[in-house]
């Protein structure tokens, strides 16, 4: 019979030399060797004094100083797999060499032998005598241990085997031990060499290894005989790809199509067989029934294994929608869909699928687009599919221009779709200061393509003209733009000094072209400003009298809409307009800037476009400034006075 040997790690037995050390306890000296007298080696001393466990030590301590050491000085031998390292160190005097042993596998049963030469030492001074050779031997001791276990169920006589070799014939239930014990790190394979006449006998826990520290009896080995076997099967259904199956953990069958299967291993009658599914199909999920039970006295053919498509459900997010959406996926779902939020298409798709998610049906006035709509389903949901919904885009066109009256009627905006599609809740975007301004939309909440509507408004305030009023919808891009301004007494307004006040200019030009004065007379600092045109008009009629027709006095007389004289007056430049010559005070509210440039007060309506301003020019006399209405912004002239120019006047008007 064969004798498995274990093994014992030298390393181990090192260690637990170590460990003695540190608690204080002292090397082997009992192995110590004294040299003769004449000698320079006077002792050799191990660590271990026990002839089955190696040290990790040997000091060698000489009379004289040792200079160095040749390769032979210290050797291992003997029959370990692998032989320690030796390491020879001197100590500071030189007279204590100490040899350390580290690795290294010896197995049970193997030896080491250990020599130190003294002859392999130099020495500082001559040596007649360098000493006698120190050797030791080490047996590695065998720690064996018994196999064994029980056996249930036997009618008749079993013959067991372990590793192949050691046989035990049993002829009833109890308890059985193998003969031949295995060495620790050995190992142990009990099998069944022959069965019962009538008998099945399946082995349990009848493999492994004997541990080579703590090392005990195996006692747990199960020996279960039962009479006659019968293989275990059934059939699978719906499988697409490849299955593996298992049988009590251990008998493994690999299905690849459906139909009926048969586990190669009978089971004993009385046996246990359980059926379990050791790797899925891929994108399949098999479920397995009648799988486990005892073994009877016929085979077991009802063993059900139904696989079926792993699936998953395909959604993802609505938004923007105004009306119903139909949705599809793979050309067959169809949801329909009424508000924004989450959804869910009702048939799942396969894990490993095909999805495809398109519109089959848009809103009444929406166009609704996709993202994320295709794919392949993977092991989870699909839930980033994007639906968004805009209206769809339609254009307009608006009037340029349009003036609201204040505390006096309404304006109407004429706005027309030119596009294609239904426009919705039209209205003009108001700047936010306008808050005394009343729009009325309702005309305007469906326009159709090509139809017009109007957008009506009525204020109590007055606010200076603005552009750019973008004219908007639910649905509609590039929103056309137009401007508004102020009329107060059927005047443009031009700039809000104070709270119901309001500065206006006349609608029309005043009388025929006109002079400013005569080059001759100076007005003088009264009429020079170049913002306050009612001080200057007020001072160049006083100093040029009332005689003559002039620019100011033009504008000084004049009783348009009922008032009395000197209540109109000729605008200073910088009330008429920004210029480039005369230097405004920045942010002088100009008729320019407020009316003209924005399409209102048809100052350039004929070919003559500059008008007199009541600023005369402080550096000469003989000239005043004028506006020039036809460059953008108008431009600031100094002209003599004597040229005949157009007039524009202007007064403040409360309301």
């Amino acid at each position: 019979m064969r004798h498995t040997v274990g093994v014992v790690r030298l390393l181990m037995l090192a260690g637990l030399v170590a460990m003695l050390n540190a608690c204080g306890g002292s090397t082997d000296s009992a192995s110590a060797t004294s040299a003769t007298s004449g000698s320079a080696l006077v002792s050799v001393a191990a660590d271990s004094n026990t002839t089955t466990t190696p040290p990790t030590k040997i000091v060698a301590t000489f009379k004289a100083q040792v200079t160095s050491l040749a390769a032979g000085f210290f050797q291992t031998g003997g029959t370990c797999t692998t032989p320690p390292t030796a390491q020879s160190t001197l100590d500071a005097t030189g007279k204590i060499v100490t040899v350390t042993l580290s690795g290294g596998v010896c197995n049970a049963g193997q030896t080491l032998t250990l020599t130190l030469d003294p002859t392999g030492a130099s020495f500082a001074t001559a040596i007649g005598q360098k000493g006698a050779l120190w050797t030791r031997s080490y047996t590695i001791p065998n720690h064996a241990q018994s196999v064994g276990g029980s056996v249930s169920g036997l009618v008749g006589s079993v013959a067991l085997q372990n590793n192949g070799g050691d046989t035990l014939t049993l002829s009833g239930d109890g308890v059985f031990t193998f003969p031949t014990l295995i060495a620790a790190g050995g190992a142990y394979s009990v099998s069944i060499k022959t069965q019962p006449a009538t008998q099945t006998c399946s082995v349990s826990n009848g493999t492994g290894t004997i541990a080579t520290i703590g090392a005990a009896a195996v006692q747990n080995v199960s020996i279960v005989c039962s009479t006659n076997v019968h293989t275990v099967g059934g059939a699978v259904s719906g499988l697409a790809g490849s299955l593996s199956v298992q049988d009590n953990g251990g008998d493994t069958l690999a299905i690849s199509s459906d139909g009926a299967f048969t586990f190669p291993t009978a089971i004993a009658q009385g046996g246990a067989y359980a059926v379990t599914v050791l790797s899925m199909p891929a994108n399949q999920t098999c479920t397995v029934g009648n799988g486990s039970g005892t073994m009877g006295s016929a085979a077991v053919q009802n063993v059900s294994i139904v696989c079926s498509a792993i699936t998953r459900t395909v959604g993802g997010t609505v938004s923007g929608l105004s009306g119903t959406l139909q949705l599809q996926d793979n050309g067959a779902d169809t949801l329909s869909l009424s508000s924004d939020g989450a959804f869910t298409f009702a048939t799942p798709v396969a894990q490993g699928g095909a999805y495809a998610v398109t519109v089959l049906t848009q809103p009444a006035a929406q166009t609704c687009t996709v993202t994320n709509g295709s794919g392949t389903v993977g092991a989870a949901s699909v839930t980033n599919i994007g639906v968004i919904c805009v209206a769809n885009q339609t254009t307009l066109s608006v009037t340029a221009t349009g003036t609201i009256p204040v505390n006096g009627g309404t304006v109407s905006l004429t706005v027309t779709n030119t596009g294609s599609y239904t426009a919705t809740n039209v209205s003009a975007a108001l700047p936010s200061a306008w808050t005394g301004v009343t729009q009325d939309a309702s005309h305007c909440a469906a326009l159709a393509p090509g139809a017009t509507c109007t957008l009506n408004f009525t204020s109590n305030t007055a606010y200076v003209a603005q552009g750019g009023i973008a004219i908007s919808g639910d649905n509609v891009g590039s929103p056309p733009t137009t401007a508004l301004a102020f009329t107060v007494g059927g005047y443009l307004v031009f700039a809000v000094p104070a709270a119901n006040t309001a500065t206006v200019v006349d609608t029309d030009d005043i009388g025929n072209l006109v002079a400013w004065g005569i080059s001759s007379t100076t007005v003088g600092a009264g009429a020079q400003s170049l913002t306050d045109g009612a001080t200057n008009t007020v001072n160049t009629v006083y100093a040029l009298g009332s005689g003559a027709v002039y620019a100011a006095q033009v504008c000084y007389s004049s009783t348009r809409g009922g008032v009395p004289a000197g209540t109109w007056y000729l605008p200073a430049v910088c009330e008429a307009g920004e210029g480039d010559n005369a230097v405004c005070p920045v942010g002088t509210p100009n008729i320019d800037t407020n009316l003209h440039q924005l399409g209102f007060g048809n100052f350039a309506a004929t070919n003559n476009t500059v008008y007199w301003s009541s600023t005369e020019f402080a550096s000469s006399g003989v000239a005043a400034w004028s506006t020039n209405y036809a460059a953008n912004p108008a431009q600031a002239l100094r002209l003599d006075k004597i040229l005949l120019l157009l007039v524009r006047c202007a007064r403040s008007i409360a309301y």
